[in-house]
């Protein structure tokens, strides 16, 4: 669980796949189309703000389908 701060968090490539049901072959296949991935410690991780952005974007995006 994140903790509680005013400080960026951000998760695992591993843990946004599980949260948005899409598979790690898929995130990668899809860079172009994912939120932003920075290298921390060795690992690829995903910030808050960059994975909030990209659900907007995909909330715009699909509005605009929809219209």
């Amino acid at each position: 669980m994140k903790a509680n701060s005013t400080r960026p968090t951000s998760d695992s490539v591993e843990q946004f796949c599980e949260r948005h049901g899409i598979s790690e072959a898929t995130f990668y296949r899809r860079r172009a189309d994912m939120p932003r991935a920075i290298k921390i410690g060795g690992q690829l991780r995903i910030v808050d703000a960059d994975e909030q952005q990209w659900i907007e974007r995909k909330q715009e995006q699909a509005q605009g389908r929809a219209a």
